[in-house]
């Protein structure tokens, strides 16, 4: 059941980066009583707000977000949404509030994903704010346990889910990524920094050059990190996720099961289904059993 608030039209500050999460969260929010208040920064600055109560802004202004959250009666926040490049704060001129914030971001933007947005919440956190998951708003993004899709991993398909699996949980101990493509002989390849997409993208070219078997079944598996804090940047697939994985040549998709989201899941189950890929939520990654 969606988190609602504790008194009808209670003010919700969503910091949106871009794709659909921030607007399904928007959207699923004020539906169960929340009074959402949009701070688009990084990429969800490209899409149009004009619709919500919203304030914009850029990378220089961050350190305002506090003072712009107060001003506007919000204790509550919740971080969705992309953001395809880190923000250097040398190169620009910073407003006064990110001037005085900027010894403390410095020492956030070092290290991986998942240690940023610890940062990040702990800056928050430390100021009054209350931070909420994402799936605590939206429930039913949540990937369930089990096959999703008309299509099963069967036989050396399953194998590759389990091969697949344990290099991504491997990868998510370093913090370094928290995907990876494999088969049932051997891991292909491993997300960086660069994000799943332009992984999957490698995957192609391999598979264009003859370095992938056309009978070798691969799988594309994205794992909850080991130590990562469930309210933020849970793996996740969305429509443009089947496309890459089917023209990288893939059999199917897994994630872990509760602890990673499926974006506008009736049009990924269509287009998985569409394209002859599978879809399984595994709830133990170390465990070999797919199904």
């Amino acid at each position: 059941m969606a988190l609602a608030p504790a008194e009808p039209g209670e003010r919700l500050g969503i910091v949106a980066g871009g794709g659909a999460l921030p607007r399904i969260v928007a959207a699923e929010a004020r539906q169960s009583g929340w009074a959402p208040f949009i701070v688009p920064i990084a990429d969800g600055r490209l899409y149009d707000w004009s619709a919500w109560d919203h304030r914009s802004l850029s990378w220089a202004q961050t350190g305002d977000v506090f003072t712009l959250l107060r001003t506007h009666g919000i204790a509550t926040v919740v971080f969705c949404g992309t953001i395809s490049v880190r923000p250097d704060y040398r190169s620009f001129v910073p407003s006064l509030r990110t001037l005085g914030m900027l010894p403390e971001i410095l020492r956030m933007v070092r290290g991986g994903d998942d240690s940023l947005l610890r940062a990040v919440s702990g800056s928050f956190e430390v100021r009054g704010f209350r931070v909420l998951s994402v799936q605590s708003l939206v429930p039913n993004l949540l990937t369930p346990d089990g096959v999703l899709t008309r299509r099963e991993p069967t036989g050396p398909a399953a194998a590759a889910v389990q091969r697949a699996a344990q290099a991504a949980q491997q990868l998510g101990r370093l913090d370094i990524g928290q995907a990876a493509v494999a088969s049932c002989d051997r891991v292909i390849a491993v997300e960086g920094i660069e994000g799943t997409g332009e992984m999957l993208q490698r995957v192609a070219d391999l598979r264009g050059r003859g370095r992938i078997g056309r009978g070798e079944p691969t799988v594309l598996f994205k794992a909850f990190k080991p130590q990562q804090d469930e309210r933020f940047d849970l793996p996740s697939i969305g429509v443009e996720t089947v496309r890459q994985a089917e023209a990288a040549g893939l059999s199917g998709i897994a994630l872990t099961a509760e602890r990673s989201l499926i974006i506008e899941s009736e049009g990924v189950i269509e287009a998985l289904d569409a394209a002859g890929l599978f879809l399984v939520g595994v709830s133990d990654p170390t465990m070999g059993d797919a199904r």
